[in-house]
């Protein structure tokens, strides 16, 4: 389909919305002033917003390939309609962070379920994402849904769905719920009923923290108090559950950037909440610098991923994901040594000294493909066989780690403790994080991790993406940037895991290269972990793809 073609299949879905809006007032000021943009009328309705196994995300607006009313009510149904057709009596629990709409999106969503006959029950609060996991065991759920968009900035909004185990959707079920979704319009067949959905109590709460305070090392309370923390829970959800750990465990050291520890749906100061990016750190860092402190810790707005950061040698220092979880993992064997049989999960694109590591101290290493919701399956597998102490620990590079298989998804709110006491430990041993790590760097081998994204925007951008992933999987097969491939692996092949559209390199003196598209956003990722300098196959790498984004 060529591109005039497509401009308009979009301008008529524009012009159905138009008509089938009449009514709503908001929507159809919103089209109006659309209308007057062909670029935005374009990139509004070219498509229909993707759902998957990261359910869907994007920016908030009017269109098809929106987050709006009508999309998420229309994927509700679908929800609905695939819940109803496998179980008798389907309950469903649903949670939301600050972002705008986030709260509205969430009561749409409980109204849809509600009128299908569905059992349903609504936080009454900004909730993490990883007590929205706990509570699908806790009340016997078969499914939960998270209105997030989790770190993107604020303009865009999401909606993830997780299955009967606490994890994200897997394997079919995302494809049979897009053939229910598909099977719909956006303006009829949706079933509606406010009322009569139940607030969950806040036992549930109180439960899960309860939890994370048992994972507790066990730090005595000098030791933990003698470090100052900065907490930010970057506007997010994060703020009510960490305190209350905080207080479990006797941690009274710490301050909260006062401009962050509230909702802001505009995210005044902090414009990408993502606690990857050193620029999330800023407010964090002034707070610091004004009344002192050992290390900063950031929550996402969902509060299932946590980063930290510190003055190393009077250096403003982000921990990559990978650091902080191989510290983390040093940290645990030390305190906790595992037991013969105990497992470490990670994904393919984490750091290899993790599990160099982790043999070292005599854990089995499985990889999975990137998404917690992987490893999620793998600790639901466990407890099916009654063998969940098998998992000792899980983590992926982009900040999200699980310390221990109470839930099956990743988890801030336990980062957060886990982070703080692990960096009491060191203080309490002359050291900071940095210094742990270059130790571990000098028994194990330098590696490097670096991340770069390349982002694809509009109706051209999937194919300019999936170009060059061809190009790279067709025609990359000797070297890269001078360097020696000395092996390929393309996971869309038999590889023992699930297919996935990922390539792998191993090239000469140590280094790999991962490429992927990312599952939430129009980009491609780059991950690299680096024994040597590999700045030639950087340039390489860009100027293969600028190539692309000309044409």
């Amino acid at each position: 389909m060529d591109i005039n073609e497509i401009k308009a299949i979009a301008t008529t879905e524009y012009e159905r919305w138009l008509l089938n809006t009449m009514g709503d007032d908001e929507a159809q000021k919103q089209l109006e002033a659309l209308g007057g943009n062909q670029e935005e009328v374009l990139d509004s309705f070219y498509t229909h917003l993707s759902f998957g196994t990261s359910g869907m995300r994007g920016l908030m607006g009017l269109g098809t390939n929106r987050i709006n009313g009508y999309v998420v009510r229309r994927a509700t149904q679908g929800v609905a309609n695939y819940l109803n057709k496998r179980y008798s009596a389907p309950s469903v629990v649903i949670s939301y962070d600050s972002r705008k709409n986030s709260e509205f999106y969430a009561k749409e969503t409980a109204a849809v379920l509600h009128g299908n006959g569905i059992k349903t029950y609504l936080f009454p609060e900004i909730t993490p994402v990883s007590v929205l996991s706990y509570s699908i065991s806790y009340l016997k759920c078969h499914m939960g849904i998270m209105v997030t968009a989790s770190h993107n900035s604020k303009d865009y909004n999401g909606y993830k769905v997780y299955n009967k185990y606490g994890y994200q959707i897997v394997g079919h079920e995302p494809d049979l719920i897009l053939d229910e979704i598909e099977s719909l319009d956006y303006f009829d067949g949706i079933n509606y009923d406010p009322s009569g959905v139940i607030t969950v109590n806040n036992k549930v709460g109180k439960s899960f923290v309860k939890q994370i305070v048992s994972m507790t090392t066990k730090l005595e309370h000098d030791t933990l108090n003698d470090l100052k923390v900065i907490y930010t829970p970057l506007n997010g959800a994060g703020r009510k559950y960490v305190k209350d750990v905080f207080k479990g465990i006797g941690f009274e050291n710490y301050d909260i950037v006062k401009v962050q520890e509230y909702p802001d749906e505009k995210f005044s100061t902090c414009p990408a909440p993502n606690p990857e990016r050193i620029l999330a750190y800023d407010q964090a860092f002034k707070y610091l610098d004004s009344e002192g402190g050992d290390i900063i810790i950031a929550t996402d707005p969902d509060s299932d991923r946590i980063g930290t950061a510190i003055y190393h040698d009077g250096m403003r220092t982000l921990l990559t994901g990978n650091q902080l979880g191989i510290l983390i993992l040093d940290y645990l064997c030390h305190m906790r040594p595992p037991e013969a049989g105990q497992i470490m999960v990670n994904s393919i694109v984490s750091s290899p000294l993790a599990g160099k590591i982790a043999r070292d101290n005599g854990l089995r290493v499985v990889n999975t493909l990137t998404g917690f919701k992987y490893i999620g399956e793998i600790i639901s597998d466990l407890k099916s066989e009654n063998d969940e102490n098998k998992y000792y620990y899980g983590f992926e590079e982009s900040n999200g780690y699980l310390i221990s298989p109470f839930i099956c998804d990743k988890d801030g709110v336990s980062g957060v403790m886990i982070t703080l006491e692990m960096a009491a430990y060191h203080k309490s041993h002359g050291k900071d994080m940095i210094d742990r790590l270059n130790e571990l760097y000098d028994k194990y081998g330098v590696c490097v991790d670096k991340t770069r994204n390349y982002f694809f925007n509009g109706a051209e951008g999937a194919d300019k993406m999936n170009r060059i992933m061809a190009y790279f999987r067709d025609e990359v097969n000797d070297s890269i940037g001078g360097l020696k491939i000395v092996d390929k692996i393309d996971y869309n092949e038999n590889t023992g895991l699930p297919k996935a559209d990922v390539i792998q390199f191993d090239l000469e003196k140590g280094s790999t290269l991962i490429i992927r598209p990312s599952g939430t956003e129009s980009k491609l990722k780059i991950y690299s972990f680096e024994a040597t300098d590999i700045t030639p196959v950087e340039k390489d790498i860009i100027s293969i793809i600028e190539k692309f984004k000309g044409l």
